[in-house]
């Protein structure tokens, strides 16, 4: 997709991440420490330039700094000399050994204003398309590439175009497109050199019009005259004759369409042959090159029953052919031309009963079977894209028994292949963290009907699969942070294959080894964990034992942990799946919600210098009792944000909340990744943003895309 434009957007030209060179001077000019002074910690690259300056300042850290020193600072802000012109600034978050933390003085509790001038937004960060089916897709001669438009999922029905070259998925964004619909018919019109878009439906009603893609531009076209409003209409390019032929569709349900068009030149016009095949939707229509004419395959008739007829068109006339052996019945499946090859390639579709997944091939009026030991998964709705003399034919998403998919796979000579995996396959529960040490975000393992044990790295915009000698064993609801006292990530527990896990490991230079503390929280999974930056150590709350939630915290610290749960006379109730963060910007642990019981608690807390504190009753706002969700401190615009999960009785969320100054504010983003439950996210310091990976709308519908903001 551009997919690294909204990733390049937020990158600038300096090495300081945080605040902005006024406020760094600025404050260089109130308390004199410029050799110690740090705005906001450094990363690997600057916002852009031309964001308004944010009413925060990072006094370094009191291990490296003389208390005197950073006493002084304070009192320079508190009078008033600081970056706000004469405005009071108030240092809190200060605990030993974690600095100076200072902001435009306000009551706890009351939101202080967000600072970054960037819009909140969501953004696609994934190189593929997200997951889903009745996706329309054709191979774009002119402009050299497979071109994708639409489609739909649990998530909604899509309007987005993308291109598939050279192994890679790029999301287009030209000015203007068809509206948002699946089941559209499409081809290439090869004698008047554009993409062609006819019909389709939004899930509300049945769309008429015509459009042309051609030099990554869409344009709406108005013929005189159109087939009238049609979904799943088979659509074809007649090289033969030089003309799109389009046949059949399904109108206002129960309606069908037995009639043929053509279009050339923008126009439509009614074509009125001597036979014709039975009224149909959902077949396939595609241009045998060595045979020299088009081939209708399938599809569901008047009695939405499956068929499995083949049929030619040429010379303005359909013929019935009679083929010795013929592939099952079905509807929306996939049929295109392997030039490579010089055959028409059959795959999938459904028989009403089931989805399926077997390949033929056709040439010469004969149907042959083709064996693959590796193909794609049984699925109908995908879309499927002629293959060239240099490519090969396409086969993307679709939906199945494992839920819709955005997997791409490439045919030829007889042999499946998955296209160039440039992500995780779709999952929710996996354990994610930035690792500052190796510089990328870490993804392990995960669930998606099965545990998994990959590990992958992430890093502007690009998956990478990761091969370590030694891993952690398949697991999912593992807790993983990066442990910035002992410089490397540390995973603990999770669901496995042999049931919950009470193991520790750590990750760093590409290696995990597995530790082996002297005691460790027993076996759980959905246990909330973070970097406590203030106390110097990580800390782990709650999840769930297999019977019920618990309330235990425990530290970890130089390869150790430590069980705190009878040093603290107040403790959140009994939970798991909470969503925690470290709060940068206020210098403390935020935890907020979890669920005990299938109900979700609607409360707030923070944790500091072995404390917990309950802020509920504080609090003028609050997001809605939610468990599931993510929670990550945005150090790019200087708030904890708070995404997705699940409300028990309230149903998925997407709702995108910040936390600053002890209050919560609800954001209203241009966009958002849609309802997410169970993805991972974490601060992607290279890239500057909030990142978003999988989860699910569904217990059988797995995410396979990823977010920035």
């Amino acid at each position: 997709m551009a997919h690294l434009q909204s990733i390049t957007s937020r990158l600038g030209g300096g090495t300081l991440h945080g605040r902005s060179w006024t406020v760094l001077a600025l404050a260089v000019v109130a308390i004199e420490l410029l050799s110690i002074l740090t705005i906001g910690g450094l990363a690997h690259s600057a916002r852009p330039a031309g964001f308004a300056p944010a009413a925060v300042v990072h006094v370094g850290n009191s291990a490296r700094l003389p208390g005197q020193q950073v006493a002084v600072a304070e009192s320079s802000l508190a009078g008033g000399g600081g970056p706000a012109g004469g405005v009071a600034w108030d240092c809190s978050g200060g605990t030993q050994g974690s600095g100076a933390h200072c902001g435009v003085a306000t009551a706890p509790g009351v939101p202080r204003p967000l600072t970054s001038n960037t819009v909140p937004s969501w953004s696609s960060s994934a190189p593929i398309p997200a997951n889903r089916q009745e996706v329309n897709m054709v191979y774009d001669a002119r402009d050299k590439y497979v071109l994708l438009f639409g489609g739909t999922s649990l998530s909604g029905t899509y309007g987005d175009t993308w291109s598939f070259s050279n192994g890679l998925w790029t999301q287009l964004h030209p000015a203007t497109s068809p509206p948002a619909r699946f089941g559209a018919g499409i081809a290439f019109d090869g004698v008047d050199n554009y993409v062609v878009l006819f019909g389709g439906s939004n899930g509300s009603v049945e769309f008429s019009d015509t459009w042309k893609f051609a030099a990554g531009l869409w344009t709406h076209l108005t013929p005189t005259s159109t087939p009238g409003a049609l979904l799943y209409p088979s659509l074809g390019y007649d090289v033969k004759d030089s003309y799109v032929v389009l046949f059949g569709g399904l109108k206002a349900a129960p309606n069908l369409n037995g009639l043929t068009w053509e279009f050339k030149a923008g126009q439509w016009t009614h074509l009125t042959p001597t036979t014709s095949p039975t009224a149909r939707f959902q077949a396939r229509l595609a241009y045998d090159a060595k045979d020299s004419y088009l081939v209708l395959f399938g599809g569901e008739n008047g009695s939405f029953v499956v068929v499995g007829d083949t049929w030619n068109f040429t010379g303005g006339q359909w013929t019935k052919m009679v083929p010795v052996k013929s592939p099952a019945p079905r509807a929306d499946g996939g049929l295109a031309y392997d030039a490579k090859d010089s055959e028409l390639i059959l795959f999938g579709g459904t028989t009403g009963a089931g989805d399926l997944s077997d390949t033929w091939s056709f040439v010469g009026g004969v149907w042959a079977k083709v064996s693959s030991t590796l193909h794609p998964a049984s699925r109908s709705g995908f879309g499927m894209a002629d293959g060239t003399t240099t490519l090969n034919v396409l086969v993307f998403g679709g939906a199945g028994s494992v839920g819709v998919r955005n997997d791409s796979w490439v045919f030829h000579g007889a042999v499946w292949a998955n296209a160039a995996p440039h992500a995780p396959a779709a999952r929710d529960e996996a354990s994610m963290a930035y690792d500052e040490a190796d510089g990328y975000v870490l993804l392990f393992g995960g669930w998606d009907f099965a545990h998994d044990g990959d590990t992958w790295k992430f890093v502007h915009g690009l998956w990478t699969v990761l091969h370590p000698s030694a891993s952690p064993a398949a697991r999912s609801d593992a807790s993983m942070v990066y442990d910035q006292a002992d410089g490397y990530l540390l995973l603990f527990g999770g669901a496995g294959n042999s049931g919950l896990l009470s193991d520790t490991w750590s990750f760093a230079a590409g290696a995990w080894t597995q530790l082996s503390p002297t005691t460790a929280p027993a076996a759980r999974e959905g246990a909330a964990m973070v970097y406590d930056a203030a106390d110097s150590y990580v800390l782990l709350f709650g999840g769930y034992d297999g019977s019920l939630p618990d309330s235990n915290t425990w530290t970890f610290a130089d390869g150790q942990w430590t069980g705190l749960t009878l040093s603290i006379s107040v403790n959140p109730s009994p939970r798991s799946w909470s969503q925690m963060a470290f709060d940068s910007e206020d210098g403390y642990v935020v935890l907020f919600s979890g669920e005990q019981s299938f109900n979700a608690y609607p409360d707030t807390w923070t944790y500091s210098a072995g404390t917990w504190t309950n802020i509920t009753s504080g609090l003028l706002s609050s997001p809605p009792a939610t468990t599931l969700g993510v929670l990550v401190d945005d150090s790019y615009d200087g708030y904890l944000v708070l995404y997705g999960g699940h409300g028990f009785g309230g149903g998925g969320s997407n709702a995108t909340w910040s936390f600053l100054n002890g209050a919560w504010t609800k954001l209203n983003p241009a966009s958002n990744p849609g309802f997410d439950y169970l993805g991972s996210a974490t601060f992607d310091t290279p890239d500057n943003s909030v990142f978003l990976w999988g989860g699910a709308i569904s217990a059988s519908a797995f995410l396979h895309a990823g977010w920035l903001y």
